[in-house]
């Protein structure tokens, strides 16, 4: 696992999965988030190819079987540190399997790198938690990210707001709230929405308890994640198994995630993304197609029982 605390865990979705996963199927997982956690076991199943070195070096030790899996981030490639360059060329060429999530890093990173015994295993959502609920609409549109200063802008966070007094202006009954931890660029994200004169319908949320901020996406009117790179789109697809109508772009992996069921936009202009949303406030019988298309995609290509039985059988042939 990442080398966080194991309070981070309990907040994200696809570790507590993978855990869970990994319980399920009969093992007795003991959590590693610190070298000092380390310990001998049958297996190592790593997140994260920049922190596999110290597993990697163990189970290469007790000649042990080593699964990493996340999301490489090949578009970030070039900003890397040498260091972190080598130990993630390392630890591609020496796992006995390499497991990416999305079908674009499977294609695309033994392509560029020697990659030993590539699979594809796509994320999954918990489609009987993150289900439609009530089926009645607020008025609101609900974002979730990570409000650090990086990943914010990657997430689309500065264009959302920026677009949000457009989308104000031509529906002023809507409210925006943005869902997730307060890092490094919420106070210029803050700043931004009370330049613009937008403060009073943008509610930067904070991170929220996890069935909170699933009523309120299943309750939205739209989901708005105008994203300019994603490995995956976890938040998009929880979005999709609430029945939320999003509108997102397809950059990185995003448009083999959401296939037909989101609406998408080309760029980040913040003209073109008002013009999307306001678009499908205006029109509830799109979103009504947008909840069942974005539904009927989470439950059949992404569910949380694929995940598992696909990391089942690898174990199985590597066991």
């Amino acid at each position: 696992m990442k080398a966080q605390g194991p309070e981070i865990l309990k907040r994200v979705e696809f570790y507590a999965q993978d855990i869970q996963i990994l319980t399920e199927l009969g093992f007795e997982v003991q959590i590693a988030t610190r070298l000092r956690d380390m310990r001998p076991a049958d297996a190592y199943f790593v997140w994260w190819w920049t922190w596999a070195f110290a597993p990697l070096a163990l189970a290469k030790l007790l000649g042990r079987p080593l699964i990493i899996t996340g999301v490489l981030d090949l578009w970030a490639w070039d900003q890397r540190p040498w260091h972190q360059k080598l130990l993630m060329r390392t630890a591609l060429c020496a796992a006995d399997v390499n497991v990416f999530c999305s079908e674009m890093e499977f294609r695309d990173v033994p392509a560029r790198f020697r990659t030993r015994a590539p699979h594809y295993i796509p994320l999954s959502v918990d489609t009987e938690r993150y289900a439609p609920g009530s089926g009645h609409e607020r008025p609101i549109i609900v974002s979730v990210g990570w409000l650090q200063k990086g990943n914010a802008e990657r997430k689309g966070m500065y264009d959302l707001v920026r677009a949000a007094p457009l989308i104000h202006a031509a529906h002023p009954e809507v409210r925006f709230v943005i869902i997730g931890e307060k890092g490094t660029a919420y106070p210029e994200l803050a700043a931004l929405a009370a330049s613009l004169g937008a403060a009073e319908y943008i509610e930067f949320a904070g991170p929220l308890p996890a069935e909170e901020k699933i009523r309120l996406v299943q309750d939205c009117m739209v989901y708005l994640q105008p994203t300019r790179h994603e490995g995956f789109g976890v938040a998009i697809l929880e979005a999709l198994g609430c029945g939320a109508p999003v509108v997102t772009r397809a950059a990185g992996a995003v448009g083999e995630v959401v296939g037909d069921a989101a609406r998408l936009v080309a760029g980040t202009d913040p003209v073109e993304v008002a013009g999307a949303v306001n678009a499908l406030l205006d029109d509830p019988a799109m979103r009504d197609s947008l909840r069942a298309r974005g539904r009927a995609r989470a439950v059949g290509t992404y569910s949380l029982g694929r995940r598992r039985e696909a990391i089942a059988a690898l174990l199985d042939a590597i066991g």
